[in-house]
Parts: C-alpha cells; sequence; structure tokens
C-alpha cells in the first residue's frame, strides 16, 4: 500500500504525522509526505521520503495577507480569529495543490492521511478517487477552521466540481476521550494512542537524573511573538522566587537576558528528553506540548492568548483535572507562582494529569491501527468493533 501524508508547513504539524509513518513503513507499506520547500528537511529528519509540492510558504503570510497582497485585518473576536486563520490555510491549500495533485498522479498513492489544517490533500484524494483518512493532533478542531477554508476555496471547488470540502473516510482520534470535545461531523472516528514525536537531539546526562527539588519545565512557543512580550519576564521572575529547578525551553533567538541561578536554559530540546523527571509544565496551549505533557501524566499551567485554540486547550486541560490556566495577557509573576505551587503542592491535578495518561495509554497504538487504514485503502468500510481498538461514529 501506498500512503501519502499532506501537511501544512509547520513543525507542529508535520511532527504529528511520524509516529504513524514509521508504524506503516514498520509493515511493509510505502510512504510519502510532501509539504512546501523548506519544510522537507523535517520529514527527512526524522527519516521520512519526502518531496516538495510548492515554494517554500510563510503561514504568517497566507494568515495575513489575502490572495491579492492586501493585509487582513486583526480579528477583534475568538469567531474573527478562528475565521481568519482557516482563510489563510484555505490560501496554503491553493499554493499547494497543484502541486500536490503532480504528485499523486505521479506516485499513485492507495490512500491519503492529511492533518486538520492541510485542505489540499482531501481535495487531490477525491479528484482521483482515493479515500484520504484525516489524521487529529488532539482536541478536533473548531468547525470554523474548515468553513472558512471552504469559503477560500469555492473557486477551486466550483472548477474541479467539488459541492464541498470532502470528508474523510476515518478520522484518526489521538485525543484523550476524557478530554477530547464533540466532533459535529458524521464520520467514523478511530482512537489511535498519541505517540510524542518531538524531534531528535542527543539525551543530556541532567535529564536522566530526578532532580534534588521539583523540577518545571518552560516552554511558551511563539506566545512572545504573538503580542504578549512581557510574558517571558513575569514567568522568570516566578520563577526566580520558586524553590524549583527550571528547565527554559526557548528558541536561541530570544533574548532574555540574565536568567535566575536556579533556571536552566536549552535553546531546543525534545519535550520527550525532559518531560519525564518534570513535576510540572507550563507552557502556551500548543496541541503538541499539551499532548505530550499528559502523555506524561503532568499537570500543567497553560498561559495562551486569549480568543485562540491555545486558550481552548487551557480550559480542556482545566475542565480535565490536570492544571490551570491564565490568559497570557494577564499572567503576572505572582498569579504564575501562585499557580505553580498551588500545582506542585496539590495531589489532586497529579492525579488528574495521570487518569488521562493512563486513558492515553489504553488506545491501540498506531500499529495496530495499520490495519484499519489497509481496510480503508482496499475500499472496506471501518469496522463497527475491532480487536485492535474502537471504531466510533461521531455526529455533535
Amino acid at each position: 500500500m501506498r500512503v501519502l501524508l499532506t501537511s501544512a508547513p509547520m513543525h507542529g504539524h508535520i511532527l504529528q504525522l511520524v509516529p504513524l509513518s514509521w508504524a506503516l513503513k514498520a509493515a511493509g507499506h510505502e510512504v510519502l509526505l510532501t509539504v512546501p520547500e523548506g519544510s522537507v528537511e523535517v520529514a527527512l529528519a526524522a527519516g521520512l521520503p519526502a518531496v516538495g509540492n510548492a515554494e517554500p510558504v510563510a503561514m504568517s503570510e497566507m494568515i495575513g495577507r489575502r490572495r491579492d497582497g492586501t493585509p487582513v485585518p486583526w480579528p477583534v473576536s475568538p469567531e474573527a480569529k478562528v475565521r481568519r486563520s482557516g482563510r489563510g490555510f484555505g490560501r496554503l491549500a491553493v499554493r499547494v495543490i497543484e502541486g500536490t495533485l503532480g504528485i499523486a498522479e505521479r506516485w499513485r498513492p492507495d490512500l491519503v492521511v492529511s492533518e486538520p489544517t492541510e485542505y489540499a490533500g482531501r481535495m487531490v484524494a477525491a479528484r482521483l478517487g482515493v479515500p484520504w483518512v484525516e489524521h487529529g493532533w488532539g482536541l478536533h478542531p473548531s468547525p470554523l477552521y474548515a468553513e472558512a477554508a471552504a469559503a477560500e476555496l469555492a473557486p477551486e471547488l466550483a472548477a474541479w466540481r467539488l459541492p464541498a470540502l470532502p470528508e474523510p473516510r476515518l478520522v484518526l482520534d489521538v485525543c484523550s476521550p476524557r478530554m477530547q470535545r464533540p466532533d459535529p461531523r458524521a464520520v467514523p472516528v478511530r482512537r489511535m494512542r498519541y505517540v510524542p514525536y518531538n524531534g531528535s537531539a542527543p539525551v543530556p546526562p541532567w535529564a536522566l537524573r530526578p532532580a534534588a527539588r521539583p523540577r518545571v519545565c518552560v516552554t511558551l512557543g511563539s506566545v512572545p511573538a504573538a503580542g504578549v512580550p512581557g510574558l517571558w519576564a513575569e514567568v522568570l521572575t516566578a520563577m526566580d522566587r520558586m524553590d524549583a529547578d527550571v528547565v527554559l525551553a526557548t528558541d536561541p533567538a530570544q533574548d532574555l537576558g540574565p536568567l535566575p541561578p536556579t533556571v536552566r536554559a536549552v535553546d531546543w530540546l525534545p519535550l520527550t528528553h525532559v518531560l519525564p523527571s518534570c513535576d510540572l509544565v507550563v507552557h502556551h496551549g500548543g496541541p503538541g506540548t499539551t499532548m505530550t505533557s499528559l502523555v506524561h501524566g503532568l499537570p500543567q499551567l497553560v498561559l495562551a492568548p486569549l480568543a485562540s485554540d491555545m486558550a481552548t486547550y487551557g480550559r480542556r486541560v482545566v475542565e480535565s483535572g490536570a492544571g490551570s490556566t491564565l490568559p497570557a495577557s494577564g499572567a503576572t509573576a505572582a498569579r504564575i507562582e501562585t499557580e505553580c505551587r498551588r500545582l506542585l503542592e496539590d495531589p489532586r491535578h497529579r492525579l488528574g494529569a495521570r487518569a488521562l495518561a493512563e486513558d492515553i495509554a489504553q488506545q491501540p497504538s498506531p500499529a495496530l491501527t495499520v490495519p484499519s487504514l489497509v481496510r480503508v485503502a482496499h475500499g472496506d468500510a471501518p469496522a463497527a468493533a475491532e480487536p485492535e481498538g474502537e471504531v466510533r461514529r461521531c455526529a455533535g
């Protein structure tokens, strides 16, 4: 079986596809990942064959500018923010769709697997009569993303005689059942274990040793660039006040000035290397960081921008009993310190996080999911009950 994988040109989206790709390869199937040039190296570093489907693409340009190059106004409501991003992913599909079609016509896949915000893959699959599967990366995305992308892609859908964005034959749901939110689509959904892959790097010796004090991992992704430039200073002040061993994972280009003596800065290190020795994670609410923290059963403090999907992850962490959240714009050092101490001292949060970790561990592995994909590729409907895991149909 040949499986074509498609993703937006974003590290966090591409890396989510790696464990299933490995499982497919280990089972003897062929895989090929297609992304814009500039992101191909991410797949190659993970040991996956990859091919470019367009010139390098900056998602900030796709989201921030219309097709004619005029700027898109900054949204003033949560719904407008989601629609703005959805339109941007629609413009990405416009940019890569011809390249993706050409690759698929030459390589002739039996199945297409796409992450939720990559829309060209499903259109190409529909045009060629190939089934496609959606590979989730956490919470089901808001349906507003697809609605906005479909509006942006209306000319292309009409040209290809597609009445709407094609629905998947199967959705692979990697989120903990306790944390997942409803999916309004009436499509088959199969649970699959979330297996973290954050890239590769040597494991530092200190990460293999338990810390003498509570160890806190802090990673904020691109939050400062998203309009919260003072957040790092507040976080570092809070960490300096705590009797904790702090691991600070940050972009090496981020100039944070002198760091407190209790803070260990690492330019880049996979979270899977760091989190096994940690007691708490402070982060921005990115899906990959949230899910990797859940796999390790760690309480989380989410400092997410308001009106964002990251804030939704923060709310679901709280509702699931696995942590706390503060709006990034109002996260003072005092509030951050208070929440961190509470999460470290109150065992209920660790118990809640461990319950979610157990939920995830009980789901079928990517290797056990491969037979379901083979059945879909052969045109068979997903079985109502499979020995290696649950298949269900979601609707609202």
